[in-house]
């Protein structure tokens, strides 16, 4: 498949106004295409892409054409089987359908298509940008409000709409037993292998139904979570814990960055931290109790998922250390160490971090 021009990304950009896409975001939009590249996975197999029954090069030619419905995402892999391992933590398929009116369909070789679900999330993307010192240009009207996860129609809705240009798609398939979710690279249409692939091993896997990976995609398409965090939460709830030593290689070996979005996780007491094993384990109730809190649409109290980048990345991290990593509750100011009173009372047997002069409890 043709990997888009420059040109063809320019003009997806600009349809969310073609103010909002001046020469500096075009410059920006190179620059983010150039730090992705590197950062994709390998490849199980090409993949043709077909929107309503035609194929095209690629996404960004289909929606271009704004005549385009976008009633169906068909997926079909070309060349020769992948090698068995490279379909590592997921289902082989030969075409995937995701259609905007129900009755996905997945199917592989001889055997009848399989009826699914089948939803989308944006994965990478690139949101136009104004020149610093430039006033931002007013935000341009799209649908609102913003569905939870996309179906084929309102992806391109949301796309034309808003000018934000797609590098990556998480296609999330809901078998009657489990979520499948396989992630597109947009640019040279290509199906990636799953993350945890030779990284975490399979025997750790834990299958989880249908509805807890749904609660999982609810999340991650809401907008208030860190790619990091979203790349933790799915990986976690799909065993019975790990350590961040574990997590590590799903961030390139960064034991750090792993350690971080665990304890926004915490934080966020989406997971526990069993402080004497350094296992953080999933809180399933949880996950899909903060799913049903906020039923349908993502409120407006929601962080715009355009707004994804390095400042909404640290912003997260700051959340994160400033509540207590064991239990997740909010530190009181001024802060006097890293735990909670209670949390403190517990592992320590005294007051946290008492200052000089103040005696310590026993």
């Amino acid at each position: 498949m043709a990997r888009p021009t420059s040109e063809e990304l320019n003009a997806i950009a600009r349809m969310g106004g073609p103010t909002a896409h001046a020469r500096y975001s075009e410059l920006a939009l190179k620059r983010a295409v150039d730090e992705y590249l590197p950062r994709r996975r390998d490849m199980i197999a090409p993949v043709e892409l077909r929107v309503d029954g035609r194929a095209y090069p690629h996404l960004f030619a289909a929606l271009a054409e704004v005549s385009v419905a976008f009633g169906e995402i068909e997926l079909r892999r070309k060349g020769a089987p992948p090698e068995p391992a490279r379909w590592e933590f997921l289902r082989p398929f030969d075409r995937l359908t995701v259609r905007s009116q129900g009755g996905s369909e997945a199917q592989t070789g001889p055997e009848p298509a399989r009826r699914v679900m089948a939803r989308l999330l944006l994965r990478e993307q690139y949101v136009p940008m104004a020149a610093p010192g430039e006033r931002p240009a007013p935000p341009p009207s799209r649908p609102s409000p913003r569905p939870e996860l996309f179906s084929p129609a309102t992806l391109a809705r949301y796309l034309r709409a808003t000018g934000v240009v797609p590098f990556a798609l998480a296609i999330a398939v809901y078998y009657p037993d489990e979520r499948v979710r396989y992630e597109v690279d947009l640019l040279d249409s290509q199906l990636e292998v799953d993350p945890r692939s030779r990284r975490i091993s399979p025997e750790r896997r834990v299958r989880r139904a249908a509805r807890i990976g749904h609660a999982v995609d609810l999340l991650a398409s809401g907008g208030e979570l860190s790619m990091p965090s979203i790349r933790a939460l799915e990986t976690v709830v799909e065993t019975n814990g790990l350590t961040a030593v574990e997590m590590a290689p799903v961030f390139g070996g960064v034991r750090e960055l792993g350690a971080s979005a665990l304890d926004s996780l915490v934080a966020r007491k989406l997971l526990a931290l069993d402080p004497r094993s350094g296992v953080y384990a999933p809180r399933l109730d949880a996950i899909t109790a903060s799913v049903a809190r906020a039923p349908g649409a993502a409120s407006a109290s929601r962080v715009d998922p355009r707004l994804r980048s390095n400042l909404a990345e640290l912003i997260a991290q700051a959340e994160a250390k400033a509540s207590c990593p064991l239990c997740g509750d909010p530190l009181p100011t001024p802060r006097r160490g890293i735990l909670c009173a209670k949390c403190q009372s517990l592992v320590g047997g005294g007051s946290p971090s008492a200052p000089p002069g103040e005696p310590r409890g026993r």
